[in-house]
């Protein structure tokens, strides 16, 4: 019975974990990213134009979401590997329940543990980011060219380089996607 009682608490764990880990492109996608826009924790209203001339991953997640709480450190990893004048990540709140305020405490949350999310944090005030983005569920991560064209999309978490053992095969890594946007292939 204890056996079986452990069988189940793992495979619970890993549905949590990997919900939502549906591959909804191929990585080759080209299509016009609509010009989204969102407030950042700070208060500033930004979009994606913003940030032309930049890659830019759209991290959409929620405070509460298990997987999203695992992305953060893969994208940590993304943040540190890349220079801020090729790369923008943008960590955005598609959860219309939460606050900016719930949201910064994540990051200070993570910041207390050593982690320092030192990207931008922001909300979906509107809905329009979700709306045209997300998939089934959270995370979902996209990724735009300089020119501001969504390149790829996935619907669950994403790795920077490494995938852990007896993770799903849909896993994606993050490294050679971005490598080949930024040309360093």
């Amino acid at each position: 019975m204890k056996k079986v009682i452990a069988v189940l608490s793992i495979a619970i764990f890993a549905a949590s974990i990997f919900s939502g880990c549906i591959d909804s492109s191929n990585g080759n996608k080209t299509d016009a990213g609509e010009n989204f826009s969102f407030t950042t924790i700070d208060g500033e209203h930004k979009q994606l134009s913003d940030y032309r001339g930049k890659v830019v991953i759209l991290d959409m997640m929620a405070t509460w979401c298990q997987p999203c709480q695992y992305e953060m450190l893969e994208l940590l990893k993304i943040y540190k590997n890349y220079s801020r004048n090729d790369l923008e990540i943008l960590s955005v709140d598609v959860d219309s329940r939460e606050t900016a305020q719930q949201l910064e405490s994540y990051r200070n949350a993570f910041a207390s543990y050593g982690y320092n999310l030192d990207w931008v944090f922001g909300m979906d005030d509107d809905g329009s980011i979700a709306n045209k983005y997300l998939g089934q569920g959270i995370p979902t991560l996209c990724i735009f060219d300089q020119e501001g064209n969504l390149k790829f999309k996935h619907e669950g978490v994403c790795v920077y380089s490494d995938i852990p053992p007896n993770w799903p095969s849909d896993t994606q890594v993050l490294k050679p996607i971005i490598d080949e946007l930024l040309n360093k292939t």
